[in-house]
C-alpha cells in the first residue's frame, strides 16, 4: 500500500500528544513540521530559565563554553559557565544585551568593565595573533547527548534567544505554562507571537525589573494563579498584584517587621501570605484590626500571616465585634460583608488569617476571571 503523507490537522493531533521537548527536536530536523508545530497548542509543566541553561518539563537544555588555548597561558582552558570577551573578561549581564532582552537586575550594571561596548564582544582568541591551533566552541548538552558550536561568533546568550525563539517565539495558537521559574538575570524572551497563559510564576528577590518583564510576555486576559518571591520586598501595590489569585511574599524592607504589617493591607492581591514566621507583639495585632477596618474591602479578599505562636483573640476590643473566643473573631464591615479573623493549621504550621467573607444572609458572586478588587477599583489594566 502507498503511504501518503498526514493531512495538517492529522499532524497537529499527533503534536498536541507529544512531549514538549520531543516536539521541538523533531521539528527543528523536519522543517516541514515547522508551521504545523507552531499552529498546535502547547502545554509546558515546568519551564525554568536559568543564565546559561533552561528546563522544559524534565528536559534540560545546559550549555556551557569549552576553550582551549595555547597562546595564552593564563587564559583558563577546560569548560566554563560565563562568556568572555577577546580579552579572557566575562561579559557582565549588561553587556549581554541583545534588542528585545529585558535586564531582571542591577548587578550586571555594577559589573560593567570600563571602556567594554557592544561592539568590543566580538570574540577574538589571542591564537589567531600567534597562528597557534585553538578550539572554542558552545558546548549544548541536551537528551544525555552533546552538540558544538563555533564560538567565533556566536556567545552562549546568543543560543540561549536562539532556543528560546525556536521553542516559543511565532506561536499562532494558545499555549500554557503551568509552572514558571525565573531565575536568570536577563530575560531573552522572544518578541513575535502569541503570549502564554501563565498559571504560577516563581522568582527570586523581587523588584520592579522582574515585575514589568513579567507583565509584557505573559497573556494578561487570564490571571495568575499564584505568584511567589523570595528575599525582602518593598511594601507597594503594583498594578500585577491584582492580576494575581495568590501572592506569597516573605517579608518587608523594614526593621521593625510588626510596623510593616500595618502596610500589608495596601496590596491589592485576591489572597496575600507573608510566609516569613513572625511573633505578633502585644497589642499589635489590635493595631492590625484596627487599620483593616478603617475601610471597606471587597468580599473575597484574604491576608495570611505565619506566627510562630498564637494569641488570645478574646482580648481584641472593636465596635464592630459580633463573635469571639480564643481562635477565632468575627467583625461587622458595612452592610454585606463580616471580617473573619482565625488561627488555621497547615502543613505543621499556624497562620493567622483574615478573611472578607459574605454575611450569612446575603448572595455574592465573584467570576473566576475577575479579582475581587476589580468591584471597587475597576480592571487592574
Amino acid at each position: 500500500m502507498e503511504s501518503k503523507p498526514m493531512a495538517f490537522c492529522d499532524t497537529k493531533t499527533v503534536l498536541m500528544y507529544m512531549e514538549p521537548s520531543w516536539r521541538f527536536h523533531i521539528a527543528l530536523k523536519i522543517p516541514s513540521l515547522r508551521k504545523a508545530e507552531k499552529a498546535t497548542p502547547l502545554i509546558i509543566n515546568r519551564l525554568e530559565l536559568y543564565d546559561n541553561r533552561l528546563i522544559v518539563n524534565d528536559t534540560e537544555y545546559q550549555m556551557r563554553v569549552y576553550r582551549q588555548c595555547q597562546a595564552d597561558a593564563g587564559l583558563y582552558n577546560g569548560e566554563v559557565d560565563d562568556d568572555s570577551d577577546e580579552y579572557g573578561f566575562i561579559i557582565s549581564y549588561a553587556e549581554s544585551i541583545q534588542p528585545g532582552d529585558m535586564l531582571l537586575t542591577d548587578e550586571g550594571r555594577k559589573r560593567r568593565r570600563r571602556g567594554c561596548t557592544l561592539e568590543d564582544l566580538q570574540y577574538d582568541c589571542p591564537a589567531r595573533l600567534n597562528s597557534l591551533p585553538c578550539n572554542h566552541y558552545i558546548r549544548l548538552y541536551v537528551f544525555g547527548s552533546m552538540s558544538q558550536f563555533p564560538y567565533t561568533n556566536m556567545k552562549m546568550y546568543h543560543l540561549t534567544r536562539r532556543l528560546l525563539t525556536i521553542f516559543f517565539g511565532n506561536r499562532v495558537e494558545s499555549w500554557i505554562i503551568k509552572n514558571l521559574n525565573l531565575k536568570d538575570k536577563v530575560l531573552r524572551w522572544p518578541k513575535d507571537g502569541k503570549k502564554p497563559i501563565v498559571q504560577n510564576v516563581k522568582f527570586g528577590h523581587y523588584n520592579t525589573y522582574k515585575m514589568n518583564a513579567l507583565l509584557s510576555i505573559i497573556d494578561s486576559s487570564v490571571p495568575l494563579a499564584s505568584l511567589k518571591t523570595f528575599g525582602r520586598i518593598e511594601v507597594e501595590d503594583y498594578p500585577l498584584f491584582r492580576f494575581v489569585e495568590h501572592l506569597m511574599i516573605p517579608h518587608f524592607t523594614y526593621y521593625n517587621y510588626n510596623t510593616a504589617l500595618l502596610d500589608l493591607f495596601s496590596i491589592e492581591a485576591s489572597h496575600v501570605s507573608l510566609t516569613t514566621p513572625t511573633t505578633l507583639i502585644d497589642g499589635y495585632l489590635e493595631k492590625l484590626i484596627l487599620k483593616l477596618m478603617k475601610e471597606l474591602r471587597p468580599i473575597g479578599v484574604r491576608y495570611s500571616i505565619l506566627v510562630k505562636e498564637k494569641m488570645d483573640l478574646t482580648k481584641i476590643e472593636h465596635t464592630k465585634l459580633l463573635e469571639a473566643d480564643r481562635d477565632c473573631i468575627k467583625l461587622e464591615m458595612g452592610d454585606d460583608a463580616v471580617v473573619v479573623v482565625q488561627y488555621a493549621y497547615t502543613d505543621k504550621k499556624t497562620w493567622l488569617n483574615i478573611e472578607i467573607v459574605p454575611k450569612p444572609n446575603k448572595k455574592h458572586r465573584i467570576s473566576s476571571n475577575r479579582s475581587p478588587w476589580a468591584s471597587i477599583r475597576g480592571p487592574p489594566f
